[in-house]
């Protein structure tokens, strides 16, 4: 952390975890800043702690609002009508990132003109006109509960927090005054508890048997050897419950065929996207269960290429991804630029 006279530049202002776990460690009246934006001829987060109980947050000049409640619980109002550009978007989508014990994903994002809530295996699209949200956050006390009849010990179950934004730490416990336990368990109900990269991979199923046969045809996948030992069996009816969904693909990459360094694990990875340039390349979106975003493409002289795309484009389709990686206006087709 770097002091100076008129502000103090301090990393934690970038994420809302950061903030809340570090609430009482601000110091009232400072300016805390990081990130000198030429864009906005600013810095792109700002915090000013008015008193022990309210600090405001200005990501690109947009006020969010944090109340401290009690010891344990945080009150936040964002209103998502003030983030328009591409800009502001990305900038309040890195701010809600979350910690999860395989990845990192974004509470928030943005995605063909709808907010949305990420939880995990299930997205919650916010309704254009409720964009004020406001969030409860708490800290996880070390409550326990006693069992009969021989009066033992147990921690109070991890969903009554809610959602994870730090595991063990810090939970979503309420958006816009409904409890997340009941919002997930609703959401579990719907999708039969399928998370969603698996509901990805059944939805487009078929898409991806074509793509995978087309690129076996070019010789840019091969089938991988399968282990002797690997055997499949039938799951009983009462097993469903202690077993996770689980699936494997059976073709890997030819590594004659392809150009570059940043590959999907093509044996756990999806097929969420795909597109057409109309000229002489197919383009596909691959995502896998560390939440790793791939944009793939096949060439006229039947070649593979991949880049790794940021962790917000989690959820993006291809038009999007291209939009916001290169500030594409709407007229703008893909491949105009």
């Amino acid at each position: 952390m770097k002091k100076t006279d008129e502000y103090i530049k301090d990393e934690r202002v970038k994420y809302l975890k950061d903030i809340l776990t570090d609430f009482d460690s601000f110091q009232m009246w400072k300016k805390y800043v990081w990130k000198y934006s030429p864009y906005i001829k600013d810095y792109e987060y700002e915090l000013h702690k008015l008193n022990q109980e309210t600090i405001y947050v200005y990501i690109a000049n947009n006020k969010i609002e944090i109340m401290k409640l009690d010891d344990n619980k945080f009150g936040i109002t964002i209103n998502l009508d003030n983030y328009r550009t591409i800009f502001e978007r990305r900038r309040i989508m890195e701010f809600m990132k979350y910690e999860n014990r395989k990845y990192q994903g974004f509470l928030l994002f943005y995605n063909r003109g709808v907010w949305h809530l990420d939880l995990g295996d299930f997205i919650i699209p916010i309704r254009r006109n409720k964009t004020l949200l406001r969030l409860i956050i708490i800290r996880k006390p070390q409550e326990y509960y006693l069992t009969l009849p021989e009066l033992e010990r147990k921690e109070i179950p991890e969903k009554e927090y809610g959602f994870p934004i730090i595991k063990g730490l810090l939970y979503l416990y309420e958006i816009n005054g409904k409890k997340v336990e009941k919002i997930i368990d609703y959401y579990k109900k719907k999708y039969k508890g399928m998370p969603y990269m698996l509901r990805i991979k059944t939805k487009n199923r078929k898409y991806e048997y074509a793509i995978f046969r087309m690129l076996l045809n070019k010789e840019i996948m091969q089938y991988r050897s399968i282990p002797t030992f690997i055997t499949i069996r039938r799951i009983k009816n009462d097993e469903i419950k202690s077993n996770e969904w689980m699936f494997t693909n059976i073709v890997t990459l030819n590594l004659k065929r392809i150009t570059g360094a940043r590959f999907p694990d093509f044996e756990f990875a999806v097929l969420q996207d795909y597109s057409y340039d109309g000229v002489n390349q197919i383009l596909m979106k691959f995502i896998d269960e560390l939440r790793n975003t791939y944009l793939c493409g096949v060439d006229y002289s039947d070649r593979m290429w991949c880049i790794r795309l940021p962790g917000i484009m989690y959820k993006y389709s291809i038009k999007n991804v291209y939009k916001v990686l290169y500030d594409l206006d709407e007229k703008t087709e893909i491949f105009e630029f």
